[in-house]
C-alpha cells in the first residue's frame, strides 16, 4: 500500500518549473518581451501570433521571410525571435547568421522539420551549447511549444526544481521571482495542496476555502503596509493595489497554503519511516 502511495504521489511534492504551465501568466504592457515571428506560411504564422498574443506576455510583431525579419529586427532588435528555417529572400540560417553578427547573444527559437536540425548545429554549435539558440520540429504541442518559449525568454528559471514541503527552497525560490512569476506559482502549489489534501487526508479544500484563512488574518493589512481597506483585497485579486503588496500578499498565500498540509507533511514523514523499516 504505501509504494503504491509513494509512486502515486512524490512527484506532487515536488515544483519542477520546467513543468509548470505558464499559459494564464499575464505581464503589463510597457513590461513585456518583445518576440518577432518569421514564417512565410501565413496561416501558420497567423495561428502563432494569436497563440502567442492570447498569452498577455509579448509585444509581438511578424515578418513573411528571412529579409523582412532582418530588416524588422535591425529597426527594433526583438529579445526573442522565433523563425522558419527554409524561407524565400533569406533563409532563416541566413538572417541568424547576420543577426549574431550583430549581436552574438541574440535569442532565436528555430521551427522547422527534423532534417534541418544536424544543419543548423554544425553552424550554430556555439550559440546552442550556450542556450543562445533553441530548436523545436514540426508538429509540436502548442502549450509545450508555450512553455519553452517563455522560460526560453526567462532562463533563470529554467531548471528550478524544490520539494513542496522545504519552506527555505520555497523562501529562496520566492526572492527570484517577479510578481506575475509568484502569482503563477501560487497557483501551482494551490492547485496540488488541494488534491494531496483530498487523496492522502480525505479533505475537501477549494481556491476560496483557502483564500478565506487570508482574510481571517487581522494585522495582514497593517504588516504589508497597504493603504487600502480590507474590501479591497479578495485573496488572490486586489483592485487597488499599493506598492510592494502584491508579492507580500502571495508569500503570505503560500505560507498560509503549505501550513494547511503539514498534515499531508505528517503523513508523508510516517510513510518514510515505514519505507525505511
Amino acid at each position: 500500500m504505501f509504494e503504491s502511495i509513494y509512486r502515486d504521489f512524490e512527484e506532487y511534492f515536488l515544483i519542477d518549473f520546467n513543468r509548470i504551465k505558464w499559459d494564464f501568466a499575464k505581464i503589463n504592457p510597457e513590461e513585456r518581451a518583445s518576440l518577432l515571428i518569421v514564417e512565410d506560411e501565413s496561416s501558420f504564422r497567423e495561428m502563432l501570433r494569436e497563440f502567442f498574443s492570447m498569452q498577455e506576455m509579448y509585444k509581438i510583431e511578424t515578418a513573411q521571410n528571412g529579409q523582412e525579419g532582418l530588416d524588422k529586427y535591425l529597426r527594433s532588435r526583438h529579445d526573442v525571435i522565433l523563425t522558419d528555417v527554409m524561407m524565400d529572400a533569406l533563409t532563416g540560417i541566413e538572417m541568424a547568421e547576420k543577426i549574431i553578427s550583430i549581436n552574438p547573444h541574440q535569442k532565436i527559437f528555430f521551427v522547422s522539420a527534423w532534417s534541418s536540425k544536424k544543419m543548423m548545429f554544425d553552424i550554430f554549435e556555439k550559440q546552442f551549447m550556450e542556450g543562445y539558440f533553441q530548436f523545436i520540429d514540426k508538429p509540436f504541442d502548442l502549450k509545450d511549444f508555450q512553455n519553452r518559449v517563455f522560460l526560453f525568454t526567462n532562463d533563470k528559471l529554467s531548471g528550478i526544481v524544490f520539494h513542496l514541503l522545504d519552506k527555505k527552497a520555497l523562501e529562496r525560490t520566492i526572492t527570484q521571482l517577479e510578481p506575475y512569476q509568484i502569482l503563477v506559482l501560487h497557483g501551482e502549489i494551490l492547485n496540488r495542496c488541494i488534491y494531496l489534501a483530498r487523496e492522502l487526508l480525505g479533505r475537501e479544500y477549494t481556491r476560496e476555502s483557502i483564500s478565506s484563512y487570508f482574510l481571517k488574518d487581522k494585522d495582514y493589512m497593517k504588516r504589508v503596509n497597504c493603504k487600502f481597506d480590507e474590501v479591497y483585497c479578495r485573496g488572490n485579486f486586489c483592485i487597488k493595489i499599493a506598492p510592494g503588496c502584491m508579492v507580500q500578499k502571495l508569500k503570505k498565500q503560500i505560507e498560509i497554503i503549505v501550513d494547511l498540509i503539514e498534515e499531508i507533511y505528517d503523513f508523508y514523514k510516517r510513510f518514510e519511516l515505514r519505507k525505511r523499516l
